[in-house]
């Protein structure tokens, strides 16, 4: 078990709270090592101490981003700071089940339920009887709409697994019982007939489907849509999902809002590396998307001028952005007219991006910048001309140009944290001779940039984290960081 999660079963019940691990109890050593949801069932009088438990060992509230959600249901996620993973509870304070989209019946349950709970490994859990009613009622039930049969077919081997893991150790006088007191509209023997049909993982599917009508029809008076709501509400869920999987893009999101956070730093600090690792171990359950903010894709007003870049390079070679990063070009601070145009473009696909990644986290999600413009003008991926610059310009154009390019960079959105990656020059150079790139190494740009890059200011929370020790540390500070700011 997750230390984190021993903890929050030992302080329910040191404050009594009611609850259970109310369902999949066959994989419950799944759950409690973090490689599936925890499933609780919490009596809803206890929800002030319940939530207060959660807040107290720093689980944060998450969510639809499309707003799917379901009535009595919500999800919580915590940092295991051992694993470096996402803790996942799934807790109910009443019992919707059904197919898996909709969850269109309320077993108005829970108390019978918590009533009949066992201690198994240090979680509280129902015992096999009623499991076992609630297991042959949930899976009956996901076997009545054709999206929901095509879903659950795809795990039929495992539900005959759990049906008959049940069964095994249910008593069926028992579960009979219970199921009599539980729904009383709805036949016993029809219940025993879904645990035998269930049971066999080469069942019929058109016997599972009948038998899910059966059920169906017996528990209609506890649906909470009527026919053509539930199948609007059904669209709605698949259109979702199905949008989501076209952009690539989870629909969980946490109820304390996005945040833009930006890596910055000097060259060969690891911004690139450990952008990729943060992205991926937030994106496992929350919605996640990477931007490299150093270079942004272009946009239709500039699409042409990129395309002429490395001609110009070839053709001049004196106004690179390397070049004018000396000493010497930035002290004399004169610009001929394609710098200044190319800079301007430059600072026009940069809004164009971190505008994208505004929207991303004012939905809810967590946009993730390699690289960052710095308040301070001068400072790498930032507006290049400042106040003497601009009033030494002899054009009318350039000084234009500069004027948009100076106004563009202050009206961009502002990061929510900034974690600033430090490194000594001497770890810096020696990563940058290990890198395989286009050119091979560079030791003369690190040493240029090492300072430039160093110098920038950010009107956001900071957090500075030294990058010379070994990855699997800096991965999870940098993650300890991020998930802190949140």
């Amino acid at each position: 078990m997750k230390p984190l999660l021993r903890r929050l079963f030992e302080m329910l019940d040191a404050k009594q709270v009611r609850y259970c691990h109310w369902k999949s109890n066959m994989r419950l050593a799944e759950a409690l090592s973090g490689d599936e949801d925890v499933d609780l069932l919490v009596d809803r009088r206890h929800a002030s101490a319940f939530h207060s438990i959660l807040t107290e060992i720093g689980f944060k509230m998450a969510g639809s981003r499309a707003g799917i959600g379901h009535p009595g249901v919500f999800h919580v996620l915590a940092l295991d700071e051992n694993g470096g993973g996402l803790l996942h509870l799934h807790v109910y304070f009443q019992i919707v089940s059904g197919d898996s989209l909709v969850k269109n019946y309320r077993f108005a349950i829970e108390d019978a339920l918590l009533d009949q709970t066992q201690i198994w490994n240090g979680v509280r859990i129902p015992t096999a009887e009623a499991e076992l009613v609630i297991f042959a009622l949930r899976v009956a039930l996901k076997h009545v709409s054709l999206i929901e049969i095509l879903l659950a077919r795809r795990d039929a081997a495992r539900m005959a697994d759990e049906m008959m893991w049940l069964r095994g150790s249910a008593r069926t006088q028992v579960s009979t019982r219970l199921c009599a007191e539980w729904f009383p509209e709805l036949d016993t023997a029809l219940l025993w007939k879904v645990v035998a049909s269930f049971s066999d993982s080469k069942a019929k599917p058109w016997t599972l489907i009948l038998l899910g009508r059966r059920v169906a029809r017996a528990l209609k008076g506890r649906r909470r849509y009527r026919s053509m709501q539930a199948l609007f509400c059904r669209f709605r869920h698949v259109a979702a999902l199905f949008l989501g999987r076209i952009k690539r893009r989870r629909d969980f999101v946490l109820q304390n809002g996005g945040m833009i956070v930006a890596l910055v730093g000097p060259k060969a600090t690891g911004k690139s590396t450990l952008t990729s690792a943060i992205a991926g171990h937030f994106s496992r359950q929350l919605d996640v998307v990477r931007f490299h903010v150093g270079k942004p894709p272009s946009t239709a007003l500039t699409w042409t001028a990129h395309m002429l870049v490395p001609v110009a390079r070839r053709l001049y070679p004196r106004e690179t952005s390397g070049a004018y990063e000396s000493d010497q070009r930035r002290q004399q601070k004169r610009y001929s007219l394609l710098f200044v145009l190319r800079m301007a473009l430059l600072a026009y696909d940069r809004r164009a991006l971190l505008r994208r990644a505004q929207r991303v986290s004012a939905g809810g999600g967590l946009a993730i910048c390699d690289r960052y413009p710095a308040a301070t003008i001068g400072a790498i991926d930032s507006s290049c001309f400042d106040d003497v610059a601009i009033r030494t310009c002899g054009s009318r154009v350039k000084r234009w140009l500069m004027l948009w390019e100076r106004s563009i960079y202050r009206s961009l959105p502002r990061a929510g944290l900034v974690v600033r990656l430090i490194a000594p020059i001497e770890t810096t150079l020696a990563r940058d001779a290990a890198r395989i790139k286009q050119g091979g190494p560079n030791s003369e740009a690190v040493r240029r940039r090492w300072t430039l890059e160093r110098s920038g200011e950010f009107s956001a929370n900071i957090v500075s984290i030294e990058t010379n020790q070994p990855l699997n540390e800096t991965v999870n500070s940098v993650i300890k960081a991020v998930w802190s700011a949140l």
